[in-house]
Order: C-alpha cells, then structure tokens, then sequence
C-alpha cells in the first residue's frame, strides 16, 4: 500500500482496568482509521477522543477522573514520502540523514473526563528520505528506575543509545534497547508496560 497508518499507545490503569482500556482503544482505532483514511491524524485522535469518551460515558465528568490513553499516531504516505503525525501526550523519534530529531506531542490524552466534548490535536508533517527510520514507544521504557543511583532511564539516554546504534539492521537495535533496559533496571521491579516501535521508511 502506498499508505499506511502506524500507532502506538499507552492506556491508564494497570491490570483488569488497563486491559479493558486497551481493548476498547485498539477496537475503535481499527474501526475508524479504514473510515476516515483520508484524514490526518490530528484529526483521527480527535474523533477517537469523542468516541473513547462516549463508550465509557465520561461525559461531564469531573477533570482527571477515569481513564485516558496516551497515543502516537502516524500516516506514512510513500508516494509522497510524507509522515503526518500526532501525538497524544507521546512524541515522534525521527531519524533523518543521520539526525535524531524529536516530534512532540499535545499534552493532552485521548479518553479521560474533562470538561470539553472535543479536544483537538496538533499535526506535523515530515519530509522523508526512503531509508528514514521512526520510532514511537511508551513511556515504560524512559520511566524506568535503576542505575547506580537509581535514577530514572530518561529520553536523554533513549536519545543517546538510537543515535549511537543507527547503523545497525531495527532487528540488532531491539536487541541492544532491550539489553540496555535490562542492564539499567537490574535487580529493580519494572515499574510500567514498555512498547518500543521502530520502522524503517
């Protein structure tokens, strides 16, 4: 295909809560991308937002109660060598020409009660070079403690480790994210679900 959408996402709320979350999530991202192909992103997550709100009747509610989602939303257009990306509170890694730059997000979730029945989202278009990788991940991986201090990982390092490691295949370079975090966390309890997205473009 030409064009394809590409996410990642991060639900609140951890066991049966969190699982119905991402249920819920997943089933009305896949039904309303193939509906709406032709819009970008930013929009798609405002549509999913009011849908997510409705389906778990948020509507009115007091801010910051119930459960949101936390998405990376990508069109990657190849005839056109155009990424469209939006954010809800997770950013775009874009590796370009040996550049890491970082795309960020809204501060703001999809789903989640507030006081607005929409929320709008912001779209940044990228030029791409074939060969161009992106990267999208939830924030498992930067929250994580460990270290000799015991520190958080932090995207500085995330940053440091896909810069240093670019010229390797994504198959070695998941390899060596994943020793990486192993490594840091050590003896640690892991502290959040890690989704870690690479894809060459």
């Amino acid at each position: 295909r030409e064009t394809c959408y590409v996410a990642a996402a991060d639900c609140t709320g951890h066991g049966l809560p969190g699982a119905m979350m991402a249920t819920i999530g997943c089933s009305l991202l896949n039904e309303i991308v193939p509906q709406h192909a032709d819009k970008d992103p930013a929009d798609i997550l405002a549509i999913l937002h009011t849908r997510m709100v409705s389906a778990l009747n948020q509507q009115g509610k007091q801010r910051g109660a119930g459960d949101g989602m936390d998405v990376a939303l990508c069109r990657v257009d190849r005839k056109n060598n155009e990424i469209l990306f939006a954010g809800a509170y997770r950013p775009l890694y874009w590796l370009h020409q040996g550049q890491l730059s970082v795309i960020n997000g809204d501060r703001r979730p999809v789903g989640g009660a507030h006081q607005d029945n929409e929320r709008k989202f912001t779209s940044h278009r990228l030029a791409y070079t074939p060969g161009d990788r992106i990267y999208l991940f939830s924030d498992g991986y930067v929250d994580q403690f460990g270290g000799p201090e015991r520190k958080r990982f932090m995207t500085s390092r995330l940053h440091t480790l896909i810069t240093k490691n670019q010229h390797l295949p994504l198959k070695e370079q998941a390899i060596v994210l994943d020793r990486a975090f192993l490594d840091w966390k050590g003896a640690a309890e892991q502290v959040d679900d890690i989704c870690m997205l690479g894809l060459a473009v």
